[in-house]
């Protein structure tokens, strides 16, 4: 399998590089987590927003403009589009099943990212006055496992929501939809913390904040140690669902796959 992904990445990244400038645009797309972190600047300026200072917001955006780039998916958008073109039928003939194209697309892409993002947003930290941000090694860790975590929510999600192209033509605007729902509760317009009490209890169980806010929470240290355990396994307990229902709903859509091919 190592095999398999290494030849699919080559040719990924082949392709990456000839559209260079689509991935700078991807890039810029998350430049709306800059445009938050100024605004909540703005706002903290005579003073803390609830328990959240200018350090504070500076921090977690400019940790949540990694966690955003590391997570980014579109596999909804290609999916929907091959099966819609019948562009997914030759994909079928492979030995392989066509969820690791995209796997090893999505990781490829991340190159770039990583090379160019990891560098600069650890120099803005160091450079920065008083950052609240926790670079010990357990903390360290535990973040890398969140991040991960949050890729496989985003992932598995953004798939399984690209399937209902198998059903209906208007996959498209439930790609929306879910896209809006991550937009608003996972983090990037708002940390979740200063969300009303009662729909923090809600998020605390649902997957959205775990695919941006928890990182973020996690870096800043405002992950309580008694709290963390539990939080990753709500976090991986959703990516584990969500990995079952990709399974179930591909061989259900595999039944009503019907197109002839590209």
């Amino acid at each position: 399998m190592l095999r398999k992904y290494l030849a699919l990445m080559r040719v990924a990244w082949g392709i990456s590089m000839e559209y260079r400038t689509q991935t700078l645009i991807w890039m810029l797309g998350s430049l709306l987590i800059i445009v938050m972190m100024l605004v909540w600047l703005s706002i903290s300026r005579n003073g803390p927003v609830g328990s959240y200072t200018a350090h504070d917001f500076v921090t977690y955006y400019l940790v949540g403009l990694l966690v955003r780039q590391m997570t980014a998916v579109w596999s909804s958008w290609e999916l929907e589009a091959q099966i819609r073109e019948g562009r997914l039928s030759p994909m079928l003939l492979r030995p392989i099943h066509p969820i690791h194209n995209e796997i090893a697309a999505n990781w490829t892409e991340k190159i770039p990212r990583i090379i160019i993002l990891v560098p600069l947003i650890t120099l803005l930290l160091q450079l920065l006055p008083h950052t609240p941000i926790e670079f010990t090694p357990i903390n360290s860790v535990t973040f890398l496992i969140s991040l991960f975590g949050a890729w496989l929510l985003c992932f598995l999600l953004d798939y399984l929501v690209g399937m209902l192209a198998f059903w209906t033509s208007q996959a498209l605007a439930f790609i929306q939809i879910v896209f809006a729902l991550r937009m608003v509760f996972s983090g990037v317009l708002i940390p979740t913390e200063l969300l009303p009490d009662q729909m923090n209890r809600v998020l605390h169980w649902l997957p959205f904040r775990y695919m941006l806010s928890f990182s973020s929470e996690i870096a800043l240290g405002r992950v309580q140690p008694d709290t963390l355990l539990e939080c990753l396994s709500i976090q991986y307990g959703w990516a584990l669902l969500f990995g079952i229902s990709v399974g179930l709903v591909w061989r259900r859509g595999m039944r009503s796959y019907g197109a002839v091919g590209a």
